[in-house]
């Protein structure tokens, strides 16, 4: 029996002895967990007194568990919840609840060693033991999480502001502006222009002490051989950080006129980033940290790299757009040009069919004088059609000159052919005044009939009947001066300064409204031929409109046919 007894005891004290060694296997198993959890695993006690720290805790707070083991677990919270926390963690144990995940309702936040805090997500649990109660809270640091969920809600909000509009300016400034102050403390961009010259402007949204230095830099400009490194940014199409900026840094890579406003801005550290779709370089953003924290980090440079792109299809598609809108207004312009034209000849050529059927003169002098004026003005109106089909020219602007020498009398005459027949029906007397010893111009003679042309239309639509108009050339050094004087009602001061503008126009005292564009015309192909034109004028005592263009003796290559597109 007691041998029976002995052998029972002994087999107990085995199994125990095997329980607890596979208890303390478990126990470092679970340890071995908790140790390379990256979570935080911490377990106080109900006065909330650390009692388990894990190496993931370490990790994310930055205190040793050494250092926290007995310590409240206020300490790991940032002061604005201290106070609110004690109840809430009263309230759960008293709650049938055995685990609750924490913050349900809004985001929680714990405080590091360094006093920096950082998002949270944390779930708590409670076991009930005999005499006390154990708590332990399991906390992830969501941090990247955090920061990719904002770098990605930036780059669509911002991807939508900058769609809001294709509007060049627009586009550039909202470029400018968006970074602040996700990416940078202020920013400029610098854009190329079609001349291949750099425009620098400046963000809006930067705080307003910034503004004026800022401000005072831009207008200082950034040239194509600027030591700045933006100018080297933009044509190697590559970023370029710069970590620290002090004032050896600035000496060496600003302009030194600049010198004291970079100072005065106070910036620290810059990133500069191209703008460019494929090999066409648009520009360089500048983003500037001044703010002591402002960092860019390489998770900060790889989101400013995506905003970059961004802005630059953005830019491209607005310059595209006002490339189209400058094409359209180009095309539109010269559509006005020769639409208005037009209207010469075919006035011309109107009142020569109607003296033709109506009253047609018996004198074969006069039948070929009509004839005449009608042969020319379908010469000028082939010349304005064909005008039509220089799609260069529309897409440009401008239309072609085709200069060589020609007779200054020639063209008066070819002038005053077209409007004779409309004089006469006005009871207006068109006189020429052309000095005999006028030199030959250097010009294209159909654009510079069309000039005349203009300005005696002009002259007819406000010279009552019974005035008159004079058409003089007379040569004044190396240019030869055309002119046109009415009799009419003469041109107010004020509005002098206007007649020569696209769409104005003067409706008192017409014989019939105008289209605004002749005298426009005439200035700019006046100012193609490199002369210029002029108007002279007293209310009730007529208008004198007059311009010049080089004689041929001031141009080189006389004589011979050039044709140029201006």
């Amino acid at each position: 029996m007691v041998l029976s007894r002995q052998r029972a005891l002994q087999a107990r004290l085995v199994e125990q002895a095997r329980l607890d060694e596979e208890l303390r296997a478990s126990e470092a198993k679970f340890s071995g967990i908790l140790a390379i959890a990256a979570d935080a695993i911490i377990t106080v006690d109900e006065s909330q007194r650390i009692l388990h720290y894990n190496r993931g805790a370490e990790e994310i707070f930055g205190y040793t568990e050494a250092e926290m083991v007995g310590q409240p677990l206020s300490v790991l919270l940032p002061p604005r919840y201290r106070a609110a926390h004690g109840g809430h963690m009263r309230a759960f144990s008293k709650s049938p609840d055995t685990a609750r995940r924490m913050g349900e309702r809004r985001e929680i936040f714990g405080i590091r060693k360094d006093g920096t805090e950082f998002p949270a997500e944390a779930s708590i649990s409670k076991l009930e033991l005999p005499g006390r109660m154990l708590f332990t809270v399991v906390l992830r640091d969501v941090t990247e999480r955090k920061r990719a969920e904002e770098d990605e809600r930036f780059l669509v909000d911002a991807g939508a502001q900058l769609a809001r509009s294709l509007d060049y300016e627009t586009v550039v400034q909202t470029i400018a502006d968006l970074p602040i102050p996700r990416l940078a403390d202020a920013c400029m961009v610098d854009v190329v222009e079609p001349d291949g010259s750099l425009r620098r402007l400046a963000s809006n949204w930067q705080r307003e002490a910034l503004t004026p230095a800022l401000r005072a830099i831009v207008a200082i400009g950034l040239g194509a051989d600027s030591p700045s490194p933006a100018v080297d940014v933009i044509r190697r199409r590559s970023a370029e950080l710069i970590p620290s900026v002090d004032d050896a840094w600035l000496e060496a890579h600003e302009e030194p006129a600049a010198f004291a406003q970079w100072k005065a801005l106070g910036a620290h550290s810059m990133l500069i980033l191209p703008l460019a779709t494929g090999e066409h370089s648009l520009g360089a953003l500048t983003l500037i940290g001044v703010a002591p924290t402002r960092r860019f980090s390489e998770d900060q440079q790889q989101l400013a790299e995506k905003f970059a792109a961004a802005g630059s299809l953005t830019l491209e598609n607005a310059r595209l757009y006002l490339a189209a809108q400058r094409a359209n207004r180009a095309r539109d312009e010269v559509l006005g040009v020769v639409s208005h034209d037009l209207r010469n000849p075919i006035s011309a050529i109107a009142m020569c069919a109607r003296v033709l059927r109506h009253s047609a003169p018996t004198e074969p002098q006069a039948r070929d004088d009509l004839l005449v004026t009608i042969s020319e003005s379908t010469e000028w109106m082939n010349r304005l059609i064909q005008d039509l089909l220089d799609v260069a020219n529309i897409e440009r602007g401008h239309l072609s000159l085709e200069r060589r020498t020609e007779s200054a009398t020639s063209i008066v005459e070819q002038a005053m052919h077209m409007f004779a027949v409309e004089a006469v029906e006005h009871g207006i007397a068109m006189s020429a005044e052309v000095a005999t010893d006028l030199p030959p111009v250097y010009a294209d003679a159909a654009r510079l009939v069309q000039v005349l042309g203009n300005l005696l239309r002009n002259s007819i639509k406000f010279t009552p009947d019974g005035g008159q108009i004079t058409v003089r050339a007379v040569s004044e050094g190396p240019s030869v001066v055309f002119s046109v004087t009415d009799t009419g009602r003469g041109i107010a001061p004020e509005a002098q300064t206007r007649v020569f503008d696209r769409y104005w126009h003067a409706s008192q005292g017409a014989r019939k409204r105008g289209t605004g564009l002749g005298l426009s015309i005439a200035k700019g192909i006046v100012e193609a031929h490199g002369g210029r034109i002029w108007l002279r004028s007293e209310t009730g005592r007529g208008s004198t409109f007059a311009f010049s263009v080089p004689g041929a003796g001031a141009a080189t290559g006389v004589g011979a046919l050039e044709q140029q597109t201006v």
